[in-house]
């Protein structure tokens, strides 16, 4: 199943703001957690990151997530591919 994430968070809490790498969402989670990372787009000025990622189990897609939770609102929704 696809998911679209998108990730919000204040100057303050930025992981690259602080340098913070281990509250960052990488493609490595991704792998460790068992999900695909389809698409990663960021928007620096606006502190917003997408994701689409692929997962079999929302579990863990959380796990993927988990590294931004405590810090950051995340919005999750399933998606699909559109056909003609």
């Amino acid at each position: 199943m696809l998911f679209h994430v998108t990730i919000d968070h204040s100057p303050e809490n930025c992981p690259v703001v602080n340098n913070t790498p281990e509250k960052r969402i990488t493609a490595d989670g991704a792998a460790k957690a068992g999900v695909k990372l389809v698409l990663a787009l960021g928007g620096r000025a606006q502190h917003t990151t997408i994701y689409v990622v692929e997962a079999d189990d929302i579990n863990k897609l959380y796990d993927f997530l988990n590294p931004a939770l405590s810090w950051a609102k995340c919005d999750i929704m399933p998606v699909r591919e559109l056909q003609d």
